[in-house]
């Protein structure tokens, strides 16, 4: 693999395997967090603006993890929002917002403070279904009630 690009968005960095501009995230707000490990082709950002936070759901870069091509992942990522609408549900995250960006497309969420339950990077398989400190396992043991 060719070497990673360090990016730096407001106060935090984030690896692809080449430059990617995102100008257009930085005007929704300053991004606090970044979710760059994604084996899909997404990339995910934590950003506020006036007190209020989002998540933002981006494809078109060439994430350090994804083994495809960009545009593939877009596709994926445009075909999902149906399903996200279908799904609507007051327990499910709300998608708020989708549009094109100049590179790629980007699906815009309320914030939800929580764990990445599919954190491959930390508890690849098999360890994500069976480690007590997995936040899927965790997650998947709760009573129905609470998940």
């Amino acid at each position: 693999m060719s070497e990673l690009q360090l990016i730096y968005l407001d106060n935090v960095s984030l690896h692809l395997k080449e430059k990617h501009n995102f100008e257009w995230l930085t005007n929704m707000g300053g991004v606090f967090t970044v979710f760059d490990e994604q084996d899909s082709g997404n990339i995910c950002f934590g950003v506020e603006k006036n007190g209020t936070k989002k998540f933002v759901k981006y494809a078109g870069a060439k994430t350090k993890e994804y083994r495809g091509q960009p545009e593939d992942a877009v596709v994926r990522l445009k075909e999902s929002i149906p399903l996200y609408e279908d799904l609507r549900h007051k327990h499910l995250i709300k998608l708020l917002d989708h549009f094109e960006v100049e590179e790629g497309y980007a699906l815009v969420f309320e914030w939800f403070d929580g764990e990445c339950l599919h954190s491959h990077w930390a508890f690849p398989p098999p360890h994500k279904y069976t480690h007590p400190d997995s936040p899927f396992y965790r997650y998947k043991i709760l009573p129905i009630e609470q998940r």
